[in-house]
């Protein structure tokens, strides 16, 4: 794989920290942003400017997508005039480092194997800044191919998630645990404000106590199969009655917070089931009952 001719198609605060860790690489670098003083601003520490989609593609070997969103992948890529398929070349490689869903991954995969010229493409979210971005790629080990050292340029961890289109699940899934966290944690605070606690001082028992982190190690102790330490846990009973006396006092603050009465409603369900007894984590087994339905083959 060449690493004179890469291009990035994004030129946001994702896009641009990319280019400047690509060129910092000593790789030569095309970039296009619809945005043209975002593309100038790039040219000026070293980048090549492109006028379409088509001609950064025309000229790259590995093409890096940061775009906000699916349908903006979709229109750099499909457009019949100037879009990357229309000047991608023989055996390139396209990178999509968007934040988009398994169909997307396999409606753009399928387009450009249509094309009969050897180019692939590969989904690879990102989590972080370049130059140390964790990149969740969609397939095994070796799919990268030549291209492999191009993106470990600008990452710090290259996790393989197994399959194409599983890189923007693990993405999405890492959306869900860090922004249901954020909200479960803001939740709290606002009824420690409306408690008349002194904030500073929660955060920092926060912090100095299991809190967010003990309730993540719990989950991951049990998906890892560690049983050992998930025995050490307290029963579903004794955290219900928590999530019980908790919902009480938002109550009556006048505090209404979703987080807080998802986790009582789990935990008051678990403590009247067969996992009343045993250590909490256990009672994930229940979520598979309670959230999921069967979907049709």
């Amino acid at each position: 794989m060449d690493p004179n001719h890469v291009g990035v198609v994004g030129l946001g605060g994702m896009g641009k920290a990319l280019a400047a860790s690509l060129i910092a690489a000593d790789h030569s670098v095309a970039v296009w942003d619809r945005h043209t003083d975002r593309v100038a601003t790039t040219a000026m520490i070293g980048a090549a400017p492109s006028v379409s989609p088509r001609q950064l593609a025309e000229q790259s070997h590995v093409i890096f997508l940061a775009l906000p969103n699916p349908t903006a992948v979709r229109e750099v890529l499909y457009d019949e005039e100037a879009g990357v398929l229309a000047g991608l070349r023989a055996g390139a490689l396209i990178v999509d480092m968007t934040t988009g869903d398994p169909e997307l991954a396999q409606d753009v995969a399928q387009r450009v194997a249509a094309l009969g010229n050897g180019a692939r493409y590969v989904d690879a979210p990102v989590s972080g800044t370049a130059p140390n971005l964790t990149v969740m790629i969609g397939g095994e080990a070796g799919v990268l191919g030549g291209a492999e050292s191009i993106v470990q340029d600008v990452a710090g961890t290259l996790l393989y998630a197994g399959a194409l289109g599983d890189g923007f699940a693990t993405k999405l899934v890492h959306q869900h645990v860090k922004y249901a966290t954020h909200l479960a944690v803001a939740e709290a605070l606002v009824i420690a404000q409306q408690a008349g606690l002194d904030v500073a001082k929660v955060i920092d028992a926060l912090e100095r106590s299991s809190g967010v982190v003990g309730g993540f190690k719990g989950v991951v102790e049990y998906y890892s199969g560690n049983k050992r330490a998930v025995a050490k846990h307290a029963p579903a009973t004794t955290i219900a009655k928590d999530m019980k006396l908790a919902t009480a006092l938002a109550d009556s603050l006048g505090v209404t917070s979703a987080t807080l009465s998802a986790a009582a409603e789990f935990f008051g369900a678990a403590a009247e089931g067969d996992y009343a007894k045993r250590p909490y984590p256990e009672s994930t087994e229940l979520l598979t009952q309670l959230r999921t339905t069967v979907r049709e083959s």
